[in-house]
């Protein structure tokens, strides 16, 4: 039997998530936010707590968590926020959206979200606390690095590798083959033809730094 969730954030990931884990049958029981304002949130009908009072309250034997705090480039707090709660021991599951499509065999880390009519095909990974988000397509024998964003109907074309807390934009190509560096990013509705390098950005038809 699956442990109720907490959902870290009060943003709009989380009103996303919060409707992934409706639609999963998972109960949530808190929203944690950095004021606990002692009300129901209307994310998910559950009490808003802070992080101090949410800690005192529930321990990672009573609850796993599920990051509701989106991805953007150039920063990296969910990564932060991620791994300190790893810390203290709190789990988190993988999330796939019932209406995602998502191969066999494919391997998942800690906290990997896929949202609706994501698609990832056969031989495929997502490391630890990766978003795969609404309508992306994660083609064959891609690897995608911890922290990393897919933003909503991104493509990733097969064998393609991306870096640890890379962003692709939303609408971006990622061809055949191509590797991306850990933190690199990608703009929106770019075609990425080319290798990019760690910490670059690139943007365009064809994409350049």
């Amino acid at each position: 039997m699956h442990k109720p969730i907490a959902i870290i954030g009060a943003g709009g990931h989380a009103a996303v998530i919060a409707d992934l884990l409706r639609k999963t049958n998972r109960q949530c029981i808190a929203i944690v936010d950095r004021q606990d304002t002692s009300e129901v949130s209307d994310i998910h009908n559950a009490p808003v707590l802070s992080e101090e009072h949410f800690l005192a309250r529930y321990s990672p034997n009573d609850v796993e968590l599920a990051l509701g705090i989106g991805s953007l480039p150039y920063q990296n707090l969910r990564q932060k926020v991620f791994e300190r709660f790893v810390l203290k021991g709190f789990i988190f599951p993988a999330l796939v959206h019932p209406q995602a499509i998502v191969a066999d065999n494919i391997c998942f880390g800690n906290g990997v979200q896929v949202m609706a009519g994501a698609i990832i095909q056969a031989n495929s990974q997502c490391a630890d606390n990766v978003i795969i988000n609404t309508k992306a397509s994660v083609d064959h024998h891609c690897h995608i690095h911890a922290h990393s964003h897919i933003a909503p109907g991104s493509v990733l074309c097969g064998n393609v590798s991306v870096g640890n807390g890379a962003f692709i934009g939303a609408g971006a190509v990622i061809t055949q083959g191509v590797s991306l560096g850990n933190g690199s990013v990608v703009g929106a509705g770019s075609v990425v033809v080319s290798d990019v390098k760690s910490n670059t950005t690139v943007k365009g038809v064809p994409a350049r730094s």
